[in-house]
């Protein structure tokens, strides 16, 4: 018994005092390593050139899109603006910007919110019949008829492709157990969760308040990108947003999007979906997701306060147009 607890301290002995060596050793085997390493390099120049060219060309990558200050800065004829690339990694890069913190009246973009609400608190397999109301809404053009009865996910087209004030209401106070009031609620409360803090919503649909002292709904272009990269996960949006006409359900539903057809010079194809608005107060906005040229990621851009309807697609097709010249992609 004593023999081997002797042996054994002996072991103990003999492992601590070998330690430094072992870690030596270790440590020179490194080194030595290091030192092949640059040997090989030093011997075969061409290497350190595809190193070097590998890295620079990653640098160059990683930077993209590079500005052309050939081209000068732009200032839209709106209220407010902003362009945002998403990498592919999620970061984010201002590429124009616009008084982009200015709270502003959103028009039909609010719908962008009504069908969040819809997306996050409806049961799809439940219909909904059109109401008086909701017929006779302004702008709504008889296509959703009183008395007729249409699933949940049916009434998300008409408000996203016509922006169908309509829609607005049978999703917000046609629903079963769910009115205007409640449905408002919802959207506000929708847009804390989201960290929209400079938005607020009145009503489902966007439309101008009768009386003077109503609040109206407002937002910023910086809340409509916090919006927009949250309905990106929400692929039935934008599959709705991307189509020119749609017609399964009856009358024939034709999107107000026009740069869906003509997306300006060297974006065709590369439209993910947009959205439109127009009132009085607010005037011409748009909203416009692209693909990145070269598949590096996703361009959301947001107009307010253009001069007219006709002014808010103008305004988009310049700064599109701008985009591919001021920048090297």
């Amino acid at each position: 018994m004593v023999k081997i607890s002797r042996n054994f301290k002996n072991l103990l002995i003999i492992l601590v005092l070998s330690l430094p060596f072992w870690l030596g050793v270790n440590y020179f085997e490194k080194r030595l390593e290091n030192f092949f390493f640059w040997y090989q390099i030093s011997n075969n120049p061409q290497v350190i050139s595809q190193i070097f060219t590998a890295q620079l060309d990653q640098k160059l990558e990683d930077l993209k899109p590079l500005r052309n200050r050939k081209t000068g800065e732009l200032n839209p004829k709106v209220k407010s603006a902003i362009s945002i690339l998403i990498d592919k990694k999620g970061k984010e890069r201002i590429l124009l910007e616009k008084e982009s913190n200015l709270k502003l009246p959103i028009a039909s973009l609010t719908k962008l919110m009504t069908a969040w609400v819809v997306l996050e608190h409806y049961d799809f397999s439940k219909e909904i019949t059109v109401s008086k109301k909701a017929s006779l809404q302004y702008g709504e053009n008889g296509k959703l008829k009183e008395g007729k009865t249409f699933k949940v996910e049916y009434f998300l087209y008409p408000l996203l492709m016509e922006s169908s004030n309509g829609a607005a209401i049978s999703l917000s106070n046609d629903y079963e157990g769910i009115k205007e009031r409640d449905f408002i609620v919802l959207m506000n409360e929708e847009a804390q969760k989201l960290g929209l803090n400079s938005t607020f919503f009145a009503n489902p649909t966007g439309l101008d308040p009768e009386e003077s002292k109503t609040e109206m709904n407002y937002s910023t272009t910086v809340d409509l990108v916090k919006l927009t990269k949250e309905l990106l996960k929400k692929p039935l949006i934008w599959e709705i947003l991307a189509l020119p006409k749609y017609s399964l359900y009856g009358p024939e539903l034709i999107n107000t999007n026009k740069l869906l057809i003509d997306g300006g010079v060297g974006w065709q194809g590369k439209i993910i979906g947009g959205k439109t608005g127009f009132t009085d107060q607010a005037g011409g906005i748009l909203l416009l997701v692209l693909r990145a040229p070269r598949g590096q990621g996703t361009l959301i851009n947001v107009v307010l306060g253009a001069e007219g309807v006709d002014q808010r697609f103008q305004e988009m097709r310049k700064l599109l147009d701008w985009l591919k010249e001021a920048y090297y992609w």
